[in-house]
């Protein structure tokens, strides 16, 4: 297992969507990003018609180079639970034809303040809840 939160995303466009992100720490930007696959960066109008801003960029993975979409500070990202919402945090959007889920950057986890308990469990908490708030993982959610 691992730990995936539940995500509400608005776009500087007012357009909504609610997600199960993965908090991957091996994603590692300078800034706040949240990766979007192409279904999910759909239902933010996002994708196909992508804004002017948009530069395409060569990400390094687990399976090789790949090219994605960056849109900088495109978004505000908060994580949903069933007794609070975080802060929002404006964030990049990076869009990507390979991923199948939303990935939440480390700089991203780190503003959110989500501490990783157990990433095998799918445990986790905000920084400021009690030392033994333990939260559990989202359901995975694919974008295909």
């Amino acid at each position: 297992m691992a730990v995936r939160v539940r995500l509400k995303i608005e776009s500087v466009d007012h357009k909504m969507l609610e997600a199960a992100a993965l908090v991957n720490t091996g994603f590692e930007t300078e800034k706040p990003q949240l990766l979007l696959p192409v279904k999910a960066a759909e239902k933010l109008d996002l994708w196909p018609n992508l804004p002017p801003e948009a530069r395409v960029e060569i990400y390094d993975t687990a399976g090789g180079p790949t090219r994605v979409y960056l849109m900088p500070e495109k978004a505000k990202a908060t994580v949903l639970t069933e007794d609070r919402e975080s802060r929002g945090i404006i964030s990049d959007i990076v869009i990507s034809h390979t991923e199948v889920e939303v990935l939440i950057g480390d700089k991203l986890a780190g503003k959110m303040q989500i501490v990783i308990e157990d990433p095998g469990e799918g445990i986790w908490r905000f920084r400021d809840d009690p030392q033994d708030r333990k939260r559990r993982s989202q359901t995975v959610e694919r974008w295909i």
